[in-house]
């Protein structure tokens, strides 16, 4: 990071965001997916399908950081934003290696993507919202829910499931070169940056109660649809039984449900109008 990227004390909400958050994160770090690929588990087909299908999301990303940019009015998020962007259409291109590494073809992703086929509900419904929370949010939910929690989340699952990854080399139907590993090698890198930077502008602009209170929901609910939309690309082109792993994903949903809810402010907000705030 350069000088004008330095990162401030976290004011007190900040760790409330983290405690709130960690359910829903550690969920992705210990999910079905997570597991089967950082111990090599998952099937070629399984492989080429959460590829497939999370694609057009990735081709979107780009997108989503512009939509947030429109918000923007200081240089240390303008600046942020657009070398993210510039960032992000490259990792889309590297994504499209990895999957031919993986025995797909780049028109088949690229169809996918243009809309010529239908992806899949949970996929679908995680671009749907980036698009809502980027084009309708606030600056500081947008960043929240798509480089904070995105990309933070992912640079953890990259550095995780890297090795895994590499351990299909010379597996049938899979051709493990530098271009292959390329976007896991990049995000398990970069990603450990943008959302410390990402976090500072969230706390720039999330200045109020109810704002901080809209960034813990916009985080959660990327970390929940992500989720879901690598479960399921995965799932969705599975040939193998995986009724053990799924009591794992049981029990790791009880674990979440078990822990303590995190409170907001203790204050009822006032409607539109303005109405003065209300102690709940």
């Amino acid at each position: 990071m350069g000088s004008m990227y330095e990162i401030s004390p976290h004011p007190a909400w900040v760790d409330s965001l983290h405690t709130y958050a960690e359910p829903y994160w550690n969920q992705l770090l210990h999910s079905e997916w997570a597991e089967g690929l950082a111990n090599s588990r998952l099937t070629l087909p399984e492989m080429q399908g959460w590829i497939l299908q999370v694609y057009p999301f990735i081709h979107a990303f780009p997108k989503f950081l512009a939509e947030a940019l429109i918000k923007v009015e200081d240089e240390y998020s303008r600046s942020f934003l657009i070398d993210n962007i510039r960032v992000e259409k490259a990792h889309a291109e590297h994504w499209l290696w990895m999957g031919q590494g993986f025995g797909l073809t780049r028109e088949e992703m690229l169809e996918l993507a243009d809309g010529n086929k239908p992806v899949l509900r949970d996929v679908q419904c995680l671009t749907d919202w980036l698009w809502y929370v980027n084009a309708k949010g606030s600056l500081a939910e947008a960043v929240a829910a798509t480089s904070f929690a995105i990309e933070g989340v992912t640079g953890e699952l990259a550095r995780k499931v890297a090795d895994g990854f590499e351990a299909y080399r010379g597996r049938p139907g899979v051709d493990m070169n530098a271009k292959t590993y390329k976007w896991m090698r990049e995000h398990a890198k970069y990603d450990d940056d943008h959302p410390k930077i990402a976090l500072e502008i969230v706390k720039r602009h999330a200045l109020t109660e109810r704002a901080q209170m809209r960034v813990m929901l916009a985080t959660k609910r990327s970390l929940e649809l992500l989720h879901l939309a690598l479960h399921s690309s995965f799932r969705a082109y599975s040939t193998v039984d995986r009724t053990e792993f799924a009591a794992d994903d049981k029990r790791a949903c009880e674990r979440r449900s078990a822990l303590r809810t995190i409170s907001f402010p203790e204050r009822r907000f006032g409607d539109r109008r303005g109405r003065a705030l209300r102690a709940a």
